[in-house]
């Protein structure tokens, strides 16, 4: 067979040849020589983290790869479920074999099926060797680690590169008792510690180096694991509890911190909860254009043996002026919401690849007894959900699904560890 050779033509900026990695001529018929406008059409057709790897075909490709990541879009994380007859196979004669796996989506876009894998999720052992019950998954952060909580300690990775860093919450001592719930803030790289059966809670945060502050609750809470929502803005974490008020904690404010109660009125006077549900379970609190955003699920009615799907959302902002929440029909600027547990953000849909504006995409994990994720997307303007279908495009096959921005690139993080009490560098995303 003949070798391609590019089409002699005026030079243009349409038809300008990209230079082999080799330094060859692009004669040669690799793809390299192809015009400029058909690799631009191949590479468009390939999301930017699966294009990394086509980086090495020529220097023109590595440069319009290296543009596409300069700017992280957003993807979807999920764990594999597991099948416990393969794990205790594993166990007793593949020891090393890892067997937690996960992979990375683009998002939906259409209602053809859900998307294959762009690539599969690169695990640490302490994460990938672990049972379900010793470590979970809680959320991601803005670094584009996702964070696994054990025990006492945080461990976050990047799923991308396999990089990750253990950081430890609260004392050894407290293993014995009732574990706290670690939640990860939406909009920060922080987390909010519970510390079960009493009034305070702890905020780990990060700039260049893990901080640690203590908390007192207000008097009206009972217990500290009734805050269900945390979010960051503009210096100000909002912590929203199940009775569907909202507390304030405000960093800008010379330490001691604590909570303060907003005179906005619940949630819950404005938005219905989840069918039988007395608390705001699957809902969101996330930063959008400098406001605070709360986002909550409309479900189908119920159906005998069906799992429970969702039909729309109610979404409202908090006036701070006013204090109260406001009911929102359109998204303004050109916004798109990414939700689900733990980890919950808005874009300008006009600089994400493939997003819709004044669309809302989630992930729903209503009833655990069915082991199964959904994604999709719903239409503020024409309410409605365009797509909704399993993670995976198979029922039960992947679970805790979060969306986050995918770092490829690595850079070191100074951070404190606490358990040899001295300063290491941990390369991270």
């Amino acid at each position: 067979m003949e070798p391609i050779k590019p089409t002699v033509a005026p030079s243009s900026k349409t038809l300008l040849q990209h230079e082999p990695a080799d330094g060859g001529d692009a004669a040669s018929g690799t793809i390299g020589g192809l015009p400029f406008h058909l690799t631009e059409s191949i590479l468009r057709r390939i999301s930017p983290l699966g294009s990394a790897s086509f980086a090495a075909v020529c220097k023109s490709w590595a440069t319009t790869i290296s543009e596409r990541l300069a700017t992280p879009t957003p993807h979807l994380f999920a764990l594999e479920v597991l099948d416990e007859d393969e794990y205790f196979l594993d166990l007793l004669f593949l020891p090393d074999l890892e067997r937690r796996r996960g992979a990375i989506f683009s998002e939906p876009v259409d209602d053809e099926g859900s998307p294959a894998p762009v690539i599969p999720a690169r695990l640490p052992a302490m994460v990938s060797h672990a049972k379900d019950d010793n470590i979970k998954l809680s959320g991601a952060l803005p670094c584009g680690g996702l964070s696994f909580a054990e025990d006492n300690r945080v461990v976050l990775v990047n799923p991308v590169t396999g990089a990750f860093q253990s950081i430890e919450m609260y004392p050894p001592r407290h293993r014995l008792l009732i574990q706290p719930t670690v939640r990860a803030v939406a909009g920060a790289d922080a987390f909010f510690v519970s510390q079960y059966f009493e009034r305070t809670v702890t905020l780990r945060w990060r700039e260049e180096e893990w901080s640690e502050q203590n908390l007192l609750l207000p008097e009206e809470f009972t217990r500290s694991d009734a805050i269900d929502l945390v979010a960051y803005s503009g210096g100000i974490f909002y912590a929203m509890e199940f009775f569907g008020f909202t507390h304030t904690v405000d960093t800008r404010a010379p330490p001691p911190w604590r909570l303060t109660r907003l005179r906005a009125p619940s949630i819950l006077e404005q938005y219905s909860p989840i069918c039988r549900y007395r608390y705001l379970r699957n809902s969101h609190l996330l930063e959008s254009e400098g406001k605070v955003m709360f986002v909550g699920p409309v479900l189908t009615p119920d159906e005998p043996l069906c799992p429970k799907t969702i039909r729309g959302f109610e979404v409202y902002k908090l006036d701070l002026e006013l204090s109260r929440w406001v009911k929102v029909k359109r998204l303004a600027d050109d916004r798109a919401l990414f939700v689900s547990q733990q980890s919950s953000f808005s874009v300008r849909a006009s600089e994400t690849p493939g997003c819709r504006g004044n669309c809302i995409y989630f992930v729903s994990e209503f009833d655990e007894t069915y082991i199964q994720d959904t994604w999709g997307v719903y239409s503020m303007e024409e309410q409605k959900v365009l797509f909704q279908g399993p993670v995976g495009g198979s029922p039960g096959k992947y679970k805790a699904a979060r969306w986050f921005f995918p770092r490829v690139g690595a850079s070191p993080v100074r951070t404190n560890c606490a358990n040899s009490g001295k300063k290491r560098n941990f390369q991270m995303l």
